[in-house]
């Protein structure tokens, strides 16, 4: 019965992998909404009339929530709009397992961008604690994690709510905008996980002066993806007020429609989202396939400097300690990692038994007593969530051709080639600095070495190239000298 049961994880496990380049999702939630005005005590009772969209048994108005617990998403409304043109985000999260809130304040043409900010803080400590009041309809329903979206003003004052909030997991912004006080000082005060989205062709909130200095102010964990084309109110729903003042500056609109913009930014939203608050690690490696594959053609540019992909696992050793055993090194990044606790080896199908160790953060070390050189591996790591006490699995392969490959590097042409002993085929790159954290992707279709790809600019020092194959990742050292 045992091996039958680790025989169907495997099976399922496998199925899966595969799945996850191509973004596979499970089926949506019905939408339940909810108008709730909530008061904060801290501000003299401040009305904050809230809009929520949430994973609900049956959709409609204020029908109950669904089984489980879920992350919470604020939303933050852009200059002189109001929760409207976010009723798109607000179903589409939901749908997807979220509970998402807008609050309707600040809609006038004299905000406060001050106020709006507490107001999305406020929603997340608020959905917070009606996790543990019974007499709330989110009883027992919210996960306690949290990321704060918010467009163009409102993005802006998502930096403001977020700067040092240990109650945010992670953030994402629709062309923020610069507010007062300062969204790009609040940035650099911003712990969690950060992306931030640009339109190219936006005329509103110049990415130079706007988006651009924001996320250079960021801490090390950040993206940012420019919609080649994008516009700046296509990220929202249609709006008079956004859609006139862009007309403004730009009368014949921006050449990427607006329904193109939401889809490939809701396809990125949504892997960020459960990579970082679902702790799925197979969405980290759904946002890098999404990255290379629009980058690709040419629907998106941008830059990521974070590891969305998973981390638990980062390398191995040589294939041979001095104890003879296999030596499996894992590292763990605080805050932005589960810990791990357990692993599992596989062979040909089957399992083979558990991994003796040690693990203290950040470094620890298993010795797989079992390993065989001719043998490929695959490896699921076990990780609990302290604060929830839940599990998750993941999975690394090991490759017993691993020493077949070779990387040099063409100093005038920047120019990495790839070699290997036997033939095999590469379905993509990934290139870590010596911290471990990602500074380059590249996606191939089965291509077979030799292989010739053009590097973009890197500091010289020492890096390390994750080849993918079929079967296993392949981890090779790659030194760029000094020009």
């Amino acid at each position: 019965m045992m091996a039958e049961f680790y025989q169907k994880k495997f099976l399922a496990a496998i199925i899966l992998f595969l799945l996850i380049p191509q973004g596979v999702q499970g089926q949506p939630f019905p939408v339940g909404t909810r108008v709730v005005t909530y008061q904060d005590p801290m501000r003299n009772n401040r009305n904050i009339q809230t809009y929520i969209y949430y994973p609900a048994r049956a959709g409609g108005a204020n029908e109950l929530v669904q089984h489980g617990r879920f992350p919470v998403v604020v939303i933050g409304h852009g200059f002189t709009m109001n929760y409207a043109p976010y009723v798109f985000w607000g179903n589409a999260l939901a749908e997807a397992g979220y509970i998402v809130a807008i609050p309707n304040t600040e809609t006038g043409f004299l905000p406060s961008h001050t106020a709006l900010a507490a107001d999305m803080a406020f929603l997340v400590n608020k959905l917070y604690s009606e996790n543990r009041d019974s007499n709330s309809p989110f009883y027992q329903r919210v996960q306690t994690k949290a990321c704060l979206m918010g467009h163009s003003m409102g993005g802006g004052c998502v930096y403001l709510a977020a700067q040092n909030n240990s109650n945010i997991s992670a953030t994402i912004t629709f062309a923020p905008a610069e507010t007062s006080p300062s969204a790009i000082a609040a940035a650099a005060n911003v712990s969690c996980p950060s992306l931030v989205f640009s339109g190219s062709a936006d005329c509103v909130t110049p990415p130079a002066q706007h988006q651009i200095p924001i996320y250079h102010a960021l801490p090390e964990c950040r993206a940012f993806i420019s919609l080649l084309g994008g516009g700046h109110c296509s990220f929202a729903g249609f709006n008079f007020n956004c859609w006139f003042g862009e007309a403004t500056c730009n009368p014949s609109g921006p050449p990427m429609p607006a329904d193109t913009q939401r889809t490939v930014t809701l396809s990125f939203v949504r892997a960020w989202l459960d990579r970082f608050l679902k702790t799925d690690y197979s969405a980290g490696h759904t946002f890098m396939t999404l990255f290379t594959q629009y980058t690709s053609a040419k629907r998106v540019a941008g830059s990521i400097a974070c590891m969305p992909m998973p981390a638990a696992l980062i390398s191995f050793r040589p294939p041979k300690s001095r104890s003879g055993n296999h030596c499996v090194e894992c590292y763990h990044k605080p805050k932005l990692e589960t810990n791990l606790v357990a692993l599992e080896p596989w062979a040909n199908g089957e399992y083979i038994g558990s991994i003796s160790g040690t693990y203290n953060s950040p470094l620890g070390q298993y010795f797989d007593k079992n390993s065989s050189l001719a043998e490929n591996r695959l490896y699921f790591s076990e990780t609990a969530d302290e604060e929830e006490s839940t599990t998750h699995s993941t999975s690394v392969r090991e490759c017993a051709s691993k020493r077949l490959w070779r990387a040099s590097f063409a100093l005038e042409s920047c120019t990495l080639f790839l070699h290997a002993d036997k033939t095999e085929r590469a379905e993509s790159l990934v290139l870590y600095d010596t911290t471990g954290r990602l500074v380059w992707s590249h996606l191939l279709r089965d291509e077979s070495p030799p292989i010739r790809i053009n590097l973009p600019s890197l500091r010289p020092g020492f890096y390390r190239i994750d080849i993918h194959t079929r079967d296993c990742a392949i981890s090779i050292p790659l030194v760029l000298p000094q020009r």
